[in-house]
């Protein structure tokens, strides 16, 4: 019916056409269908179900292989639960739960950690989020608590601070700009995606702010690294984009079943989600997306298909690659080939052992 209304009927086509131009015509107006049909597909959005049959999920099913990595601590600096890691090159560093600042590592051995807590110069309060500026090799801190950004080389060394503008929940650095993030909405604070400059200076908005997004649930993960920007997954409207500092590409929409309608996301005070669901994590790698959705009841873990958009959901994905007697702490991203699992260690080993899944 739709493509009768588009094309109309050959008949109909004056006489004086030939059929060359017949044709032409044919496969213009055809372009135009596809191009209405893949919109409408784009509006309504790849349907994710919670509700659906659910089947175990192995990180077999996705993983390609597997290898160790063991990064040789100190007594002095005990890692007890990573909250963020980042790689560039020979260095890994990270941050954890249990306040012992930012932690380098050069060549998978302890350099030192940045643990500068205070409320003087060169010091933070808190660290809500840290970043690696890969172009200067720099490491940025950023704390809500004391409205300010604080540099370090990679030796642990300080470089500069200067004051943050604006409040945020993430950043990324790429290219030497900052891409900032605050998803739900604040009165009188900017909030969205938006690009700032090396001192945190607003630059350009990338997702603007939506005054209908005023409850917040803050998880701990709001992109993933990628070359050149940050695949971000936007939680009130269920739409992944690849960001960098000069646009915002949208990669994919869901219509996720049981999200948040719009009366739970404008409510700002609300203290649960009521049984719906919001995006706790997003892994967008090479092939899949992992995406762990949570309710204040419980979590299910969809592992989504790229190559046919097919998806299986789970509430019990299972790491059948363990070393036995080993349990895993938690998983973070590393790449878009490679997840870090972090393993528990005995009492005595001061050591933090990694478990690299290497994605199909």
């Amino acid at each position: 019916m739709i493509i009768t209304f588009l094309l109309g009927r050959e008949e109909n086509l004056p006489s004086i056409i030939s059929d060359k131009m017949k044709k032409r015509y044919f496969t213009i107006m055809l372009f135009i269908y596809f191009i209405a049909l893949n919109s409408c597909k784009e509006r309504e959005g790849i349907r994710i179900n919670l509700n659906q049959a659910k089947t175990d999920i192995y990180y077999s099913d996705f993983v390609d292989s597997v290898s160790y990595l063991t990064l040789y601590t100190h007594d002095t600096c005990i890692i007890s639960g990573i909250k963020h890691i980042y790689q560039d090159g020979r260095y890994i560093i990270l941050n954890d739960w249990s306040g012992n600042g930012v932690c380098i590592f050069y060549d998978n051995k302890f350099v030192r950690n940045i643990a500068n807590y205070g409320r003087g110069p060169q010091e933070f309060i808190d660290i809500t989020s840290f970043c690696l500026d890969k172009k200067r090799k720099h490491i940025c801190i950023y704390d809500d608590h004391g409205g300010k950004i604080l540099r370090f080389q990679y030796d642990g060394s300080f470089v500069c601070e200067h004051t943050a503008v604006d409040l945020m929940r993430d950043f990324a650095c790429i290219d030497g700009q900052f891409i900032c993030i605050l998803d739900a909405y604040l009165d009188e604070l900017r909030s969205g995606v938006w690009t700032a400059d090396s001192n945190g200076r607003f630059l350009k908005t990338l997702r603007p702010k939506n005054p209908d997004n005023g409850f917040e649930a803050i998880y701990p993960k709001y992109f993933n690294m990628q070359p050149n920007g940050i695949s971000y997954y936007d939680r009130y409207d269920n739409r992944l984009y690849f960001i960098t500092p000069d646009s915002a590409y949208l990669k994919y929409t869901f219509n996720l079943d049981m999200a948040l309608p719009k009366r739970v996301k404008k409510d700002r005070d609300r203290t649960d989600l009521q049984g719906f669901f919001m995006l706790a994590t997003c892994y967008d790698l090479a092939n899949y997306l992992l995406l762990y959705y949570g309710s204040t009841e419980r979590f299910y873990q969809v592992l989504f298909h790229k190559t046919d958009s097919t998806y299986q959901v789970t509430d019990k994905l299972t790491n059948d690659l363990l070393p036995k007697n080993i349990i895993e702490v938690s998983e973070h991203y590393l790449d878009e080939h490679t997840l870090a699992v972090e393993l528990g260690a005995t009492e005595d080993d001061y050591n933090l052992h990694l478990q690299l899944l290497h994605i199909k």
